[in-house]
C-alpha cells in the first residue's frame, strides 16, 4: 500500500530541489559539456578535410579580335562557357597528371564566366595550396592542344595570375560548432538532471514525508543560514534565529510528551547516512529538555565518530573519554561534565574506534545507563548512522525509544524506512523522525501550514495524536 502510494500521489515539483540538486552537480554538468565541445572538436579534424583553391581570371575572345571589342563580348561569352567541356576532358586531366607525376587526378576544375562579359574565373581546388597553384599552372601550359579540338579558335588572356593562399576554400567555424555543441549537451544533461531529480524518491517536503515515510512526524527544523562568526548551531546561542530555535523547541516538546507516555527514559537519536544533522538534534533535544528543569544526560555513543565535544566545544584539561570507560581502562566517576545548567551533563568521546561493535556487546555502555538512570530524568543517546554500521542496532537493544533524523532530499525513502523497520524489529521503539535542514519550497512562506507563529514561520504537519 505505502509502495504504490509513492507514485500515485506525487506532490507538486519541488522547483527548489531540482535547482539545489543542479547546483551540486554543476561540476558534472560542466565537464559533459566541455567534453562534448572537445569530441565536437575532434570529430571535426577527423572527418572534415581542408580543400584549397587557386584561381585565375581570364578575357576570352577568337582569333582576330581584341578583348575591348564590343562586338565579340556575346561571342567570347558563349565560348567561354563551352570551356568545361576541355576541363572535364580526360586527356587535358592525363596529361597534368603525367607532367605533376601524381598516380591520378584528384584536383577538381572549374569554370564561371563573369555575368555580361567576357571574362571567366578558373578555379583548381586540391588538397594543398601547394598542389592547387601546380595543377592550375598545368592546366594552362596543356589546354591549348586540347581546346584546339573543341574550341580551335579560343584564345584567352590572363588578367590576373595565380597566387597560393594558405586559407582552405572550405574552413569551417569549428568555435561555433563547438558552443553549438557545448549548449545542447549542458541543456541535455540539465533537462535529464531535473527528470532523475524529480523521479529520485527521497523525502523533499512534509507533504512527502507524510505520504513516504513509515513513521510519524515530530519536528521539522527549517535550514537555518549559518552567520559569518557563528559555528555553533546550539539552541543556545543567541546568534540563530527564533524560528530554528522555537522548531527545535517544539520539536523537543513532542518527543517529551511521547516518552513520558511511553514511560521511555533513554533515547537513541541516530539516522540512515552521515551528515543528517543527528547530533545537533541530539544535542538540542537534551539542551531544550533541560531548560524545562529536567535532568538531561547526552552521551556521544558514536564511537566511529564522535562530534558532541566539536559541538559543544568542549576544552577541558580532564578529558576522561566514555570509550576508555566501556573498554575498563577508566573508572565511571568524573566521566560526566556538568554543563553551565546544573541539571545538564554530557559524557564525551573523544578518540574513535574500529572496533566498536564488538565493544558495545560487552555490557558495560548498559551497566552506565542503569546506573544514570536513578538520577536522571531523559539519556539522550547520539549514536552513529543505521546505513553504516551495526552499533546503532546493538545501542537501540539497550535503549527505550528511538528517533530518526531525516535530512531533506538526501536518502531514499526505502532506506529511510528500512532503517524504522529495523529499530522496531523488535518493539516498536521509534517514536518518530525530525525533518531536519528543509528549506520551504520556491514561492512557499514558510508558515502557512499549522502552528504558524506569525512572521516566524510553522513547525510543520504532524500526527493528529499531537495536535
Amino acid at each position: 500500500m505505502q509502495e504504490n502510494r509513492r507514485y500515485t500521489d506525487r506532490t507538486p515539483l519541488d522547483l527548489r530541489s531540482i535547482f539545489r540538486d543542479l547546483a551540486r552537480s554543476w561540476w558534472m554538468i560542466l565537464l559533459l559539456s566541455l567534453a562534448a565541445a572537445l569530441l565536437t572538436y575532434s570529430a571535426i579534424s577527423i572527418v572534415h578535410k581542408p580543400e584549397y583553391t587557386v584561381s585565375t581570371t581570364f578575357a576570352v575572345t577568337t582569333e582576330g579580335t581584341s578583348v575591348n571589342d564590343v562586338s565579340n563580348i556575346s561571342t567570347a561569352n558563349s565560348i567561354a562557357q563551352k570551356f568545361s567541356v576541355i576541363l572535364e576532358n580526360n586527356i587535358l586531366k592525363k596529361k597534368v597528371a603525367e607532367e605533376l607525376n601524381m598516380s591520378s587526378f584528384t584536383a577538381r576544375m572549374s569554370a564561371s564566366v563573369v555575368p555580361e562579359s567576357n571574362l571567366m574565373i578558373l578555379s583548381v581546388t586540391a588538397d594543398s595550396p601547394q598542389r592547387a597553384f601546380e595543377v592550375l599552372k598545368s592546366v594552362l601550359r596543356n589546354y591549348p592542344e586540347v581546346s584546339s579540338y573543341v574550341l580551335p579558335s579560343l584564345v584567352l588572356e590572363t588578367l590576373q595570375q595565380p597566387e597560393i593562399s594558405g586559407v582552405p576554400s572550405n574552413q569551417l567555424n569549428v568555435a561555433k560548432y563547438m558552443s553549438y555543441a557545448f549548449l545542447l549537451t549542458m541543456m541535455c544533461v540539465i533537462a535529464l538532471l531535473t527528470v532523475l531529480s524529480w523521479y529520485r524518491d527521497t523525502v523533499k517536503n512534509e507533504v512527502e514525508f507524510t505520504q513516504k515515510v513509515d513513521a510519524d512526524l515530530l519536528g521539522t527544523i527549517w535550514h537555518e543560514k549559518k552567520k559569518k562568526k557563528t559555528t555553533s548551531m546550539l539552541i543556545t546561542n543567541p546568534a540563530l534565529s527564533f524560528r530554528y530555535v522555537e522548531a527545535n523547541r517544539m520539536m523537543a516538546s513532542r518527543i517529551k510528551g511521547r516518552m513520558d507516555k511511553k514511560k521511555a527514559k533513554v533515547v537513541m537519536v541516530t539516522s540512515v547516512v552521515e551528515n543528517e544533522g543527528k547530533s545537533t538534534v541530539a544535542s538540542n533535544l537534551a539542551l531544550a529538555l533541560a531548560q524545562e528543569q529536567n535532568k538531561v544526560l547526552l552521551i556521544d555513543c558514536d564511537f566511529r565518530k564522535p562530534a558532541l565535544y566539536k559541538i559543544f566545544e568542549y576544552k577541558g584539561k580532564t578529558k576522561k573519554d566514555l570509550a576508555d570507560v566501556i573498554m575498563g581502562k577508566e573508572t565511571f566517576e568524573g566521566l560526566l561534565k556538568l554543563m553551565q545548567n546544573p541539571k545538564f551533563c554530557i559524557a564525551y568521546t573523544y578518540h574513535s574506534l574500529n572496533n566498536s561493535t564488538e565493544i558495545l556487546s560487552n555490557g558495560s555502555l548498559k551497566r552506565i545507563l542503569e546506573i544514570c538512570r536513578k538520577s536522571m530524568d531523559y539519556i539522550i543517546l547520539d549514536t552513529p548512522p543505521m546505513g553504516l554500521v551495526a552499533d546503532a542496532e546493538e545501542i537501540a537493544k539497550i535503549s527505550d525509544a528511538a528517533i530518526l533524523t531525516v535530512r531533506q532530499d538526501m536518502v531514499l525513502t526505502r532506506d529511510i524506512n528500512d532503517a524504522i523497520d529495523a529499530l522496531n524489529q523488535e518493539e516498536e521503539k521509534v517514536l518518530g523522525c525530525v525533518f531536519s535542514n528543509v528549506y520551504p519550497q520556491l514561492g512557499e512562506r514558510v508558515g502557512r501550514t499549522s502552528y504558524g507563529y506569525g512572521n516566524y514561520g510553522s513547525y510543520g504537519n504532524y500526527s493528529k495524536a499531537d495536535r
